[in-house]
């Protein structure tokens, strides 16, 4: 562990944002949920007219189990999708992106608030969905992830880091709106579909999970970071950060064992089955 002085330009003093900046979330969930409930509705109207609701009519349990999968893979879908291009539009050509420890504190601009705090308002959302969602496999490791997700967000935008957690959102958000497209072909019976999203998927999520994430983040904040946790005296803060990125870390590791799985049955049989969430109660 490095005990030397810190390499990141400081001002010799920890920040913290304001916790005021917080209110807008009492508008920002309420809206998400809003969205949800519409982006459902439309849903709902797409799956059951296709020819895939219409074999499932004579079986009113399956086919109301395939309309709530449909509608939350789709809703995941728009908010991911819009998530993943106002990042790439307004956040991946920022210059910070390239060296997100160059200095402390991080400036919080317009574009990067209301990222941090639309995200910030999708996860405590969904936390809470989590409840009555269709009960997955992974719920466990889902929950984890949405509350380690929700600690560095707060954590890092309130500690004024908020260039490393522009960088994780950037770099996890990317791959889940072709997870989501390909379970919906999966849903619709479209085969062919199905598995062009799905290798995007995995492409998109081991790349950036696995190979960006840890040398982009995780590994600069392990060996950059010390220094200027201790010119701070905020040397606890130092040690709950990085066990959170590398608590996202294991868990993308994870996922990333079961996408192989998938990848690798589906060479074999033809059938595209997520392991990582098709274990779901009726």
């Amino acid at each position: 562990m490095q005990t030397e002085a810190s390499t990141i330009k400081h001002g010799g003093e920890a920040v913290f944002q304001k916790g005021s900046d917080y209110l807008v979330l009492v508008l920002l969930i309420p809206l998400i949920c809003i969205a949800r409930v519409f982006c459902e509705r439309v849903a709902a109207h797409i799956f059951l007219s296709t020819d895939a609701a219409v074999e499932l009519a004579r079986k009113k349990g399956r086919l109301k189990l395939a309309v709530k999968k449909f509608e939350e893979s789709f809703w995941k879908c728009v908010y991911y999708s819009c998530s993943a291009l106002y990042g790439f539009l307004f956040i991946s050509w920022e210059p910070f992106v390239r060296n997100v420890f160059e200095y402390y504190p991080n400036a919080i601009h317009g574009k990067v608030y209301w990222f941090y705090m639309v995200s910030i308002s999708f996860y405590i959302w969904m936390t809470v969905c989590l409840i009555w969602d269709v009960r997955k496999k992974d719920f466990y490791q889902m929950t984890a992830h949405h509350c380690i997700t929700l600690t560095l967000m707060i954590f890092s935008y309130t500690c004024s880091l908020s260039h490393v957690g522009c960088l994780i959102l950037l770099l996890h958000d990317i791959a889940d709106p072709f997870l989501e497209m390909a379970k919906m072909c999966v849903y619709t019976k479209n085969e062919n579909g199905a598995n062009i999203f799905f290798a995007l998927f995995a492409l998109f999520f081991i790349g950036m999970r696995l190979g960006l994430y840890p040398y982009l983040a995780v590994y600069p904040c392990l060996t950059e970071t010390w220094g200027l946790a201790v010119d701070l005296n905020h040397e606890g803060l130092w040690y709950l950060f990085n066990c959170c990125l590398l608590g996202l870390l294991a868990l993308d590791a994870f996922w990333s064992f079961l996408i192989i799985k998938v990848c690798i049955k589906n060479m074999t049989s033809g059938s595209l089955k997520d392991s990582r969430s098709d274990n779901e109660s009726e």
